[in-house]
C-alpha cells in the first residue's frame, strides 16, 4: 500500500500547538502520574513530579485542556480514594487505581521482566510466566475502564510507553460500544522497538501488535525502530504496511517518527546561577592539569557501563608515561538493586573500578571518580560543564538524553559528544563521533580523537549539535506529536463519517425500480481473497444470493480471475462475467445482447511472452512459496506465500526488470495485491464497466437503479465512474472495510455483502 497523500509544508512548533490546540481536549496516559501524593493526618497534598515526559508536555498544557490519568503509585482505601479524586480532579488529574498484587505483577513481572528486556535486545533476561501476563491484561482493563469515564466524543487520547500496549484497543472496543468514535487514540513507545526476529519469540506477540493497532497514530523515536514494528506486523500478522502506514483490516493506522528532546533553557540559566558558577569553579581547580571525561547513566544492563570502563582501560594502557591525565567521572544512578541480575551488574562494575584505579592510579591520581547515586541538578551540570568529552556507550537505549543535556550544558568548552550508535539520539545528533559500543578498541580510538580535536573542529561539531538540541525540544516533541495526530484525526473524519450502506433504503428503491444495474468485485467481496486460485471458488451461500438477485436485477461480477475459472464456478447462474480485470466480458442472458465472451482492446501479440515467462519463472523458483499463474492474455507472479519482506523485495526487483524487457510494448505491469501482473494497455476494471454501461444503454429501458460493491483500490475509479454515469438515478456504491474511498456507503466484509444482496430480492414488509 503506497500513499499519495501530499505531505503537509513544515511549520513551527508553536504554529503545531494552536492548530492542535484548536478546539480539542488531551488526554495523556502513562503508567504512573506524574504526582506525589503525601498524608498529614486525615487530609492528603499534591506535588507535581519533575521529568522529561512533565516537561515535554507542559508546553501543550498552556495551548490546550489536558487532563493525565496514571496510576498514583500504591492502592488506597475507599475514604482515602475520594480525597485523592478529589484533589486531583482540581490539578487535571485523574487515576486508575490497581491493586497491590495486580500492580507489582503488571509492572516488574510482565513490563520489566518480559517488554523491556525482550525491546532492548536482552532475551536471556526474560521470564514469562501468564500470572504476570493475566495482570497485565487486568491493568490494561483497569485504565480502559477509568479512561471510558472520563473521555468525551473528540477527544485526543495519547498513551505512553510499553506498560499499556492493551490499551488502545480495550479502549477503543469501549468507546466504539458507546457510540463516542470521534475519539482519536495515539501511542508512543520511550524505549527500542526489536527487530521482528527477536520480537517473534514473545509468546503473546500477537495480543501486543492488535492492541496497539486499535491506536490511530503510533509514535516512535528512530525509523529504525518503527520499521522493526512494521516488519513484525507484515510477518507476525500478515498485514500490508507501508513506510509511514499499517493496513489493520481496513483501517490506515499512520506511523510516524517523533524524537524526543529535553528543556535546553533550563541547562543554559542553570550555568547562569551562582550555585552552578561556584561549583564549577570548584570542579575546575579540582581537575587542573587534567582531561575530563563524564558518563551519566543508570546503573543498567542497557547502559554498557561495564564496556565503557573497559574501553577506558584500553584507552590508557595505550598512553605513554608523559601524557597527560585523563580522568572519568562516572555517576552510576542506582537501579531495582532487588534484582538479582543488577546485583551482579553493580558487582562486576565495582570489580572494573577496583582494577582500574590500582593499575594506573596513583596517589596523587585517581583515573575513575566513581558516583553510585544520584547528584543534584546544580552538581549535574557542573559536572557536563566541565568535562572535555561525555562518553555514552549504551548497547541498547530507546533515546539517551544524557547526550542532549551533555550539549546543552557545552556552550563555553564546546566538548566533544561521543556517542554509541545503538542509542537512538545517534540517529539525530550528527556532530557527535558514533561508535560501535562493543568495540573497545574503537572506542578507545574515539576517546583518543576527541581529547585531541582541534578546537576549530570542536567549535564546528558543537555549532551542529547545539543548533539541533536548541529546536528539537521536549516541547516541539509533544506538539509535533499532537499536531500530527490531529492531522490524522482530519484526514479519517471521512472514513469516520462514512456510513454503513442502508439496506432497507437500497431494498426499497431496489423494488421501485424497473432496470437494476449490480456490479461486484469477486475477491474480498463476494468471497474471502484464497492464496491458491483453486480454493477460490464462491460458497454455496453467495451464489444461490446471486440467482435469487438475478432473477429481478442485471447482475455483474467482475474479476481478475480468468474466464475458464469464471465459467465454471458460476455455471448456471444468470450472471455477467468480467474476467481478467475486465479484458474479457459477457452479459447475462436477461440483458439479451448475446452470451458470448467479448473483449476490450484486442489482446496484445501473444509473443511477449516468451521473453517475459521465463523471467517470472525465474522469480518464482528463487522466491519460495511464489507461482506463475497463466491467463489468456495475461500472466501474473504470485508471492502471498511467500516471506512478505523477502516477497516484496523481490517483486520490487521483477518490476524493475519488466519495465526494461517490455519497453514500447502496449502492455501494463500492475501492482496487484500480493502479486506482480503483466496484461494488455488499456484493460482494466473501469474500462470494462464502462464497456457494459455502454452496450446495455443501447437497449430500450434505461438503468434506473445501480449497486456497486467492492473492497481494493481496483474499485475506486469504478465507483467514481458510476457516481458520474447514474447521477440522477438511485446509486448504492459501497467498499468493503470502513476506510477513505470513493464509495458513497461501507459494508463491513464479505458477510456483509452478501446480506445485503439477499435482502434486495426480501419482499416488503
Amino acid at each position: 500500500m503506497t500513499s499519495t497523500t501530499t505531505p503537509p509544508p513544515p511549520v513551527s512548533a508553536e504554529n503545531q500547538a494552536d492548530e492542535a490546540a484548536a478546539g480539542a481536549h488531551l488526554i495523556v496516559v502513562s503508567n504512573r502520574l506524574p504526582v506525589t501524593l503525601e498524608q498529614k493526618g486525615s487530609e492528603w497534598s499534591f506535588k507535581l513530579s519533575s521529568g522529561g515526559l512533565v516537561s515535554a508536555l507542559s508546553g501543550l498544557k498552556r495551548e490546550m485542556s489536558f487532563t493525565w490519568v496514571g496510576w498514583p503509585g500504591k492502592d488506597f482505601g475507599a475514604d482515602d480514594r475520594v480525597k485523592i479524586d478529589n484533589l486531583l480532579k482540581e490539578n487535571a488529574c485523574s487515576a486508575v487505581y490497581l491493586d497491590d498484587e495486580t500492580a507489582e505483577l503488571y509492572y516488574n513481572g510482565f513490563a520489566n521482566s518480559i517488554l523491556w528486556p525482550l525491546f532492548h535486545y536482552h532475551p536471556g533476561e526474560m521470564m514469562f510466566e501468564e500470572t504476570a501476563w493475566d495482570a497485565y491484561q487486568r491493568a490494561n482493563e483497569a485504565f480502559a475502564q477509568s479512561l471510558a469515564a472520563v473521555v468525551k466524543d473528540g477527544d485526543l487520547v495519547w498513551i505512553q510507553d510499553y506498560h499499556l500496549m492493551l490499551l488502545p484497543r480495550m479502549l477503543r472496543g469501549l468507546l466504539d460500544s458507546s457510540g463516542r468514535r470521534g475519539v482519536k487514540i495515539g501511542w508512543f513507545l520511550h524505549t527500542p522497538f526489536p527487530s521482528s526476529e527477536l520480537y517473534r519469540i514473545l509468546p503473546v506477540r500477537r495480543q501486543i501488535l492488535e492492541g496497539v493497532l486499535a491506536a490511530d497514530l503510533l509514535g516512535f523515536h528512530t525509523y529504525d525502530y518503527a520499521r522493526h514494528f512494521l516488519s513484525s506486523c507484515t510477518r507476525i500478522l500478515g498485514l500490508q504496511t507501508a513506510g509511514d502506514s499499517v493496513d489493520a483490516g481496513g483501517r490506515v493506522v499512520r506511523v510516524g517518527t517523533f524524537p524526543i528532546g529535553i528543556d535546553p533553557s533550563k541547562f543554559s540559566e542553570a550555568l547562569a546561577t551562582d550555585e552552578v558558577r561556584g561549583r564549577l569553579g570548584e570542579l575546575e581547580r579540582r581537575f587542573a592539569g587534567e582531561r575530563v571525561i563524564v558518563g551519566v547513566d543508570r546503573l543498567d544492563y542497557i547502559k554498557g557501563v561495564p564496556q565503557k570502563l573497559l574501553a577506558f582501560e584500553q584507552f590508557l594502557s595505550q598512553r605513554g608515561d608523559g601524557a597527560e591525565r585523563v580522568v572519568l567521572v562516572q555517576v552510576a544512578v542506582p537501579s531495582r538493586g532487588d534484582v538479582e541480575e543488577y546485583r551482579q551488574l553493580i558487582g562486576s562494575v565495582n570489580e572494573l573500578v577496583g582494577r582500574i584505579n590500582g593499575r594506573f592510579g596513583t596517589i596523587e591520581y585517581t583515573p575513575i571518580h566513581f558516583l553510585h547515586r544520584s547528584v543534584g541538578f546544580a552538581e549535574l551540570v557542573a559536572l557536563y560543564a566541565v568535562a572535555d568529552v561525555c562518553l555514552i556507550t549504551s548497547t541498547r537505549d530507546g533515546m539517551n538524553l544524557v547526550s542532549y543535556e551533555y550539549v546543552a550544558s557545552q556552550a563555553q568548552r564546546h566538548g566533544v559528544l561521543v556517542l554509541s550508535e545503538f542509542a537512538g539520539a545517534a540517529q539525530s545528533l550528527d556532530g557527535a563521533v558514533i561508535v560501535n559500543a562493543w568495540n573497545i578498541e574503537e572506542v578507545a580510538a574515539a576517546l583518543a580523537l576527541a581529547l585531541a580535536m582541534p578546537a576549530a573542529q570542536r567549535e564546528a561539531s558543537f555549532r551542529t549539535l547545539h543548533k539541533y538540541v536548541a529546536k528539537h525540544t521536549a516541547a516541539y516533541w509533544g506538539t509535533s506529536f499532537i499536531a500530527e495526530l490531529t492531522r490524522v484525526r482530519h484526514a479519517a473524519d471521512a472514513a469516520a463519517l462514512l456510513p454503513p450502506l442502508p439496506a432497507a433504503d437500497a431494498a426499497a428503491a431496489f423494488r421501485r425500480a424497473t432496470k437494476r444495474l449490480v456490479v461486484l468485485d469477486y475477491d474480498g467481496t463476494l468471497s474471502a481473497t484464497r492464496t491458491i486460485p483453486e480454493f477460490a471458488r464462491p460458497s454455496p451461500l453467495a451464489l444461490r444470493t446471486l440467482q435469487r438477485l438475478a432473477g429481478a436485477a442485471l447482475v455483474y461480477v467482475v474479476s481478475g480471475r480468468t474466464r475458464a475459472d469464471m465459467d465454471r464456478w458460476f455455471r448456471g447462474v444468470d450472471v455477467g462475467l468480467a474476467a481478467e480485470h475486465g479484458l474479457f466480458y459477457r452479459h447475462p442472458p436477461s440483458a439479451a445482447l448475446g452470451a458470448e465472451w467479448r473483449s476490450l482492446p484486442a489482446p496484445a501479440d501473444p509473443l511477449w511472452r516468451d521473453a517475459v515467462l521465463p523471467l517470472l519463472q525465474h522469480y518464482a523458483e528463487r522466491t519460495p512459496g511464489s507461482f506463475v499463474e497463466m491467463k489468456e492474455a495475461g500472466v501474473t507472479w504470485h508471492f502471498r506465500n511467500a516471506d512478505p519482506e523477502f516477497g516484496e523485495w523481490q517483486a520490487n526487483e521483477l518490476r524493475a526488470n519488466l519495465e526494461r524487457v517490455l519497453a514500447h510494448r502496449p502492455l501494463n505491469i500492475v501492482n496487484a495485491n500480493k502479486a506482480v501482473e503483466v496484461r494488455p494497455a488499456r484493460v482494466d476494471k473501469p474500462a470494462a464497466v464502462r464497456a457494459i454501461v455502454a452496450e446495455l444503454a443501447g437497449t430500450t429501458t434505461p438503468v434506473d437503479f445501480c449497486l456497486a460493491a467492492g473492497d481494493g483500490r481496483a474499485d475506486e475509479p469504478v465507483f467514481a465512474y458510476l457516481a458520474q454515469e447514474f447521477a440522477h438515478v438511485p446509486l448504492f456504491t459501497a467498499t468493503v472495510g470502513r476506510k477513505p474511498t470513493a464509495a458513497r456507503y461501507y459494508v463491513q466484509d464479505v458477510d456483509a455483502v452478501l446480506s445485503v444482496l439477499g435482502k434486495l430480492t426480501e419482499p416488503a414488509n
